[in-house]
């Protein structure tokens, strides 16, 4: 058996290529960070109830999985995109001890939830708050992978349903609380530009 070594050598310099995202992922550097929008949904109709900038990058989703989606589209492009699993639904797991329908597993579709929405922050300025429309989908079958940055109805292989639709954002419709961490966020934007 070999001896183990008293002082480990020091690590190779390291001489491969930086770490990149993958074909079809975008990236933004950690200075942009994203914009994290809390929304509540009660029968369809979409609101804001919290605003929240984070630091660091935003990998866009190049596919979607079966139940809820949203997307974010500025000019009919997709500009965010992600699944919301189990968002709307409760579960009630099975007694065995009773007899007939509750015995069984089943779900309950709850017509009010929340569920967040990541934004890069260099799409959230006051020019484009307007145009920004945050859609949630039914998504009723997807392919494993997107491959345009249309919108998702308009996706090859995709079938979904539009639950609901928060058309332009302006800062009157706001929660009080809300609207000072969006003019923030404006700000700043504002002054990259």
């Amino acid at each position: 058996m070999a001896q183990v070594p008293s002082k480990m050598p020091p690590p190779l310099p390291h001489t491969g290529k930086s770490q990149e995202p993958k074909a079809g992922q975008v990236g933004l550097s950690s200075a942009d960070g994203y914009v994290r929008i809390e929304i509540h949904v009660e029968d369809g109709q979409l609101s804001i109830i919290g605003v929240k900038q984070v630091p660091g990058p935003l990998v866009m989703s190049s596919t979607v999985i079966r139940g809820y989606a949203y997307e974010v589209l500025l000019d009919e492009q997709q500009v965010s995109l992600g699944s919301v699993p189990d968002v709307g639904i409760r579960r009630a797991f099975a007694n065995r001890d009773v007899e007939g329908p509750q015995s069984k597993h089943y779900f309950i579709n709850v017509p009010a939830f929340d569920f967040f929405v990541r934004i890069p922050k260099g799409n959230v300025s006051a020019a484009t708050l307007s145009k920004l429309n945050i859609v949630l989908h039914k998504v009723e079958e997807a392919p494993d992978r997107l491959n345009t940055l249309a919108a998702l109805q308009k996706q090859p292989g995709v079938k979904s349903v539009e639950i609901g639709r928060l058309a332009g954002i302006t800062l009157e419709q706001l929660p009080p609380a809300v609207r000072p961490h969006l003019e923030q966020i404006l700000r700043e934007t504002d002054e990259l530009r």
